[in-house]
């Protein structure tokens, strides 16, 4: 899998969240704008008052319990976008003896492979000098 892809693919995703998230919004805007106006008539008699002015009632109390949910998960998604991409990047430039040194019993052993490895090359570079001193 490329990179360049997949980070493009991610942000592609998140975007469109963004503009679905954004369309709702968009149209309320646009639904309250065009509430109608009353207009009253008064009258010119000394005696008589006109009549109180009754704004219309407009539910603006804030966004609806399904436009939170929608930010909700699109603020999950993003989030776990992020974390996504950051582990896949340590993972694709960590060492390849990265996950053996992870996992190791103690902090200050080394693991019995390695100590293995490090012995057979000691006695190897030990057999090498025996024969260099006996010629």
């Amino acid at each position: 899998m490329n990179l360049r892809n997949s980070g493009v693919r991610a942000a592609t995703v998140v975007a469109a969240a963004c503009v679905a998230l954004a369309l709702p919004a968009g149209a309320l805007a646009s639904g309250l704008g065009s509430a109608a106006s009353t207009t009253s008539s008064t009258t010119t008699s000394s005696l008589t008052t006109a009549p109180p002015v009754t704004l219309p009632s407009s539910s603006s109390g804030g966004l609806s319990a399904l436009q939170e949910a929608g930010i909700g998960i699109v603020a999950l998604a993003v989030f776990g976008t992020i974390i996504y991409v950051i582990r896949r990047d340590a993972r694709v430039h960590a060492p390849r003896h990265a996950a053996r040194e992870i996992d190791r019993e103690r902090g200050t052993a080394a693991p019995r492979t390695e100590r293995i490895k490090r012995s057979r090359a000691k006695a190897k570079a030990a057999r090498r000098a025996r024969r260099r001193s006996g010629r």
